[in-house]
């Protein structure tokens, strides 16, 4: 069976890499910053919510090499050894400068070749075989075999921090000096989709062997390492060995440099983008999006916003302990939430109300989930009956970072009205993160879970991955209906079969509320005038590719054909 499954399958599900940098993606929520003045002006149609259609330069014409492009980013990642770093968003962007993924995304999400040359499954998606492309190099010499990419696997499957993502693999084996199978514990028909993303980058043997290897990283990607100072600046040169042509026949990438420059503050990237310090930033802050909106209208900027599958941010809520293990607290807590609310005035309306892990146009989106509606009457009637019982009613909620301060306040002040007690604390990432992942909180501002099929989320949500001093599904919900759920979309090939079961866990999910919904984020691409083919160019085979996401997380592209007008 040919790597074009079944146009049916792709067109309906569209699989996405998962998360794999553990939770370093999960990114604390979408916060904003002071937009200033009535945000409602900066919108022509008076406040659409959601990502607008692109507002950018043509890219015809003839390609002029050579330039260097300075892309400011939100954060820094902790190193580039995918078996044993955590790559955010961020780190998938640099990653991808210097690594190339197994495989790609066609225009309509379908997973396309891209490092492998093709891929082919058995007929019970038990077996996957993917045939290398021939002939291509790492940026040391050395050449791409099926057994260097068997070994990225194998380290993979033993590795504490990837291997929780594709356990379902029993084993990867090279049959031949490009051939690779993947053999599976169950089906696996999203399979491809997971090499998108950090689980699909191969890195240089000298690269895994080398217990300082990600922080140098040699790869077969379009660029090739030169420096890395982290919280400053990770370089990479043009590779003149890369392996891919444009439809021309000329040599790619364009580009001669990329600097990724790690520039947390949102105010300072964009100033650096409007003063011509960066031709690229990176962001999904409300504020931000709102003023780059109104320079790209302008013409100022170019701007480009995900239209794909989005993040949720949301209410984690820890429900392996107080106030938390009672379902009547989460409950009270969905009852109290106004989203819309929040959504206006935190968001400005620029990202969109969830009820949901799933975005209105998702071919997984189930409307009538029987997610709580905003209802402080019962909220507060749930409230008086726990603090009759209990004694009270408080807990902490927590945010990753200074930035999150007015999102809480916000939600402090909705739970407050209802007779809650509430804390609000602002850790720094690191902590934030670490906390959540061993259990020690009761309820965190999140966002995840951007994902187009539900597949690439199952690690998060599956009970196998609730106990223990660290895990993976961090709000700790265990449910044997989620669970059947999940393992009847992951080995089901039958469409059909597959809605019926992630529709089941939409409604468990609003039934058991581990996630308080609050909205689908935003992200958005902006970019000075001189840059071309912001998003992602034609595919190897020719075919043109997923704009933008795909790749492991919303918002991520190949810089392979961008290209200066200088």
């Amino acid at each position: 069976m040919k790597h074009t499954i079944g146009t049916g399958l792709w067109r309906r599900a569209i699989p996405a890499a998962l998360a794999v940098g553990l939770v370093a993606g999960a990114c604390s929520a979408n916060t904003s910053t002071d937009a200033g003045g009535d945000t409602g002006s900066t919108s022509e149609d008076g406040g659409t919510k959601g990502p607008r259609p692109p507002v950018t330069l043509a890219s015809d014409g003839t390609p002029k090499p050579g330039g260097t492009l300075r892309y400011a980013l939100e954060a820094e990642t902790t190193g580039f050894k995918p078996t044993s770093d955590r790559w955010s968003i961020v780190g998938v962007m640099m990653g991808l400068a210097v690594y190339d993924t197994m495989v790609a995304r066609y225009e309509d999400g379908s997973p396309a070749p891209y490092l492998a040359e093709s891929f082919e499954s058995s007929d019970d998606f038990k077996t996957w075989t993917f045939t290398m492309r021939d002939g291509v190099m790492f940026h040391d010499g050395t050449p791409l075999t099926a057994e260097a990419v068997a070994n990225v696997y194998n380290l993979h499957l033993k590795s504490p921090l990837t291997g929780a993502a594709i356990t379902n693999v029993e084993s990867v084996t090279a049959t031949g000096p490009l051939t690779v199978v993947f053999t599976m514990k169950e089906p696996w028909a999203a399979f491809p989709g997971v090499l998108t993303g950090q689980l699909g980058v191969i890195p240089s043997p000298g690269t895994l062997a080398d217990e300082q290897g990600g922080l140098k990283p040699v790869g077969t990607g379009p660029f090739q390492f030169v420096s890395w100072e982290p919280d400053k600046e990770f370089e990479a040169s043009k590779y003149d060995g890369y392996w891919q042509k444009d439809a021309e026949g000329n040599a790619l990438p364009y580009l001669d440099t990329v600097i990724f420059q790690p520039t947390p503050e949102n105010t300072q990237r964009l100033a650096g983008l409007k003063s011509g310090d960066f031709e690229m930033i990176h962001t999904t802050d409300q504020a931000t999006i709102l003023e780059m909106r109104d320079l790209a209208a302008q013409g100022q900027i170019q701007l480009v916003e995900d239209q794909g599958e989005a993040e949720e941010g949301f209410v984690m809520l820890n429900t392996s302990k107080p106030p938390f293990d009672d379902i009547r607290a989460r409950q009270a807590v969905a009852y109290a939430t106004n989203n819309e609310e929040y959504n206006s005035i935190v968001n400005y309306d620029v990202n969109f109300v969830a009820n949901g892990p799933f975005t209105p146009d998702s071919p997984w989106y189930l409307e009538d989930n029987g997610y709580p509606e905003y209802d402080p009457a019962k909220a507060q009637e749930l409230v008086n009956e726990i603090k009759a019982e209990k004694g009270e009613f408080a807990f902490t909620l927590r945010g990753g970072g200074v930035d999150t301060r007015d999102n809480l306040e916000f939600l402090q002040q909705q739970w407050e009205a209802v007779g809650m007690e509430v804390e609000l604390n602002t850790d720094q990432q690191n902590t934030f993160i670490t906390d959540a992942v061993a259990g020690n909180y009761e309820a965190n501002l999140w966002r995840q879970f951007g994902a187009p099929d539900p597949d690439a989320d199952y690690l998060w949500w599956t009970s196998d991955n609730a106990t223990g001093g660290l895990a993976l599904n961090i709000a700790r919900n265990q449910n044997p209906e989620i669970d059947a759920a999940l393992d009847k979309g992951r080995s089901s090939t039958d469409p059909a079969e597959r809605e019926a079961a992630y529709d089941e866990l939409q409604r468990l999910f609003s039934q058991d509320l581990p996630y308080i919904w609050l909205d689908h984020s935003v992200w958005a691409i902006g970019a000075n005038n001189k840059v071309r083919q912001i998003t992602n160019g034609p595919l190897p085979d020719g075919k043109a590719a997923y704009p933008v996401g795909g790749l492991g997380f919303p918002g991520v592209t190949f810089l392979t054909q961008t290209w200066l007008d200088q």
